[in-house]
């Protein structure tokens, strides 16, 4: 019995100290996780930076048989949404992820209005704004310098639909087209109303002033890609039957015209946190991040359900705001993730819309051929 005990006695010791050294471990990993996901996000945002400030439309044109020449030296993405849901704000977002600041340039200022929800509308006008202009570069490889033109990055704000009506959907039609000039005020006009007003007795085809129209698009003017924003805070998620169907009718006409993958996105994250709270109240912070993500979760598969696109093109974020300082590394790196997806979008359409060389045969004429 002696020999057992003092066999049996290290053992028990050992561990005790195992599981004390365990107990007092549990803690640290927890920052130090922490601290890990961030450098992760960090290291990610800046890998995800870098080809955006080096992006080249289609820049594998190894194809001899297809006429590259045809392509335009920037990809445009074109929002769309509801008004008030952030698109102007994610515009803003966009530059300051990109380049990292809180501090926009003067030029994009003057383009973006953003305002307070409280107002019926905020953009007025159809506005592009570049978010990296095409640049020139010099890269030293070890046969000699090698000059390249890196590609601009452009993004298009739209007013935001009001009345979800045949003529808001023909209007965003003719700016798929290509056909709406650049900074052009857009007026949106609705059937409910239409009774009192002359404009009813117009035809369908007068949707926009003819000083702010263009006779034909193409490669330049077209967008390349599509972005529709929403409140993700809002309980439903597009609001309402008839939002749904307009914004379904919407990405079916995109999706007619080569766009295949437009991305969804859901803005004002930071506002289900704050609903969150007040439903719940106080929790520990596990518990409130399990149930943040669950809320996602289930406004992701509604909105997937309800517009009918893939899992993998809905994208919920947080837009910078005005009154806060600082960088977000969580709100940067998921910026520029669905930035840089909409630009490979913007890729995918370009090339499809590649035609080929046309070949001219001449036939020599043989004397002995009547």
């Amino acid at each position: 019995i002696i020999i057992f005990q003092i066999a049996m006695e290290p053992k028990a010791i050992s561990l005790d100290h195992a599981r004390r050294d365990f107990e007092d471990k549990k803690e640290v990993p927890k920052k130090q996780f922490a601290y890990t996901i961030s450098e992760i996000m960090k290291t990610h945002s800046d890998e995800i930076r870098s080809k955006l400030m080096e992006y080249r439309v289609v820049s594998n044109r190894i194809n001899t048989k297809y006429n590259y020449s045809e392509l335009p030296n920037h990809c445009d993405i074109l929002l769309f949404g509801p008004s008030g849901s952030g698109k102007s704000s994610l515009i803003r977002t966009f530059y300051q992820a990109l380049y990292s600041t809180r501090i926009l340039h003067k030029d994009i200022e003057k383009s973006i209005i953003v305002k307070g929800e409280k107002h019926n509308e905020g953009t007025t006008l159809y506005s592009g704004v570049t978010l990296k202009p095409e640049e020139r570069k010099v890269q030293i490889t070890p046969i000699g310098k090698m000059e390249y033109t890196t590609s601009a990055i452009m993004v298009h704000d739209t007013r935001g639909q009001i009345w979800m009506d045949s003529r808001e959907l023909a209007q965003l039609d003719l700016i798929i087209q290509g056909k709406v000039k650049n900074m052009s005020y857009v007026e949106q006009r609705s059937y409910r109303y239409a009774y009192l007003l002359w404009e009813f007795w117009k035809k369908d085809a007068q949707l926009f002033p003819t000083t702010i129209t263009s006779e034909s698009g193409n490669l330049s003017t077209k967008p390349h890609s599509m972005a529709f924003v929403f409140d993700g805070s809002m309980e439903h998620i597009p609001n309402g039957p008839e939002e749904t169907k307009f914004y379904r009718d919407v990405i079916q006409m995109a999706r007619s015209k080569q766009y295949v993958y437009p991305q969804i996105v859901l803005t004002r994250i930071d506002k289900v946190e704050q609903e969150l709270v007040k439903t719940y109240g106080k929790m520990e912070e596990r518990e409130k991040d399990q149930r943040l993500r669950e809320i996602i979760d289930m406004k992701i598969e509604s909105v997937v359900l309800a517009l009918g696109v893939s899992r993998s093109s809905v994208h919920f974020i947080e837009n910078y705001h005005s009154g806060v300082k600082g960088t977000n590394i969580e709100v940067e790196f998921k910026a520029l993730k669905l930035l840089h997806e909409c630009v490979q979008q913007a890729d995918s359409f370009l090339q499809s819309q590649l035609k080929e060389k046309s070949s001219c045969v001449i036939q020599q004429h043989d004397p002995l051929m009547r």
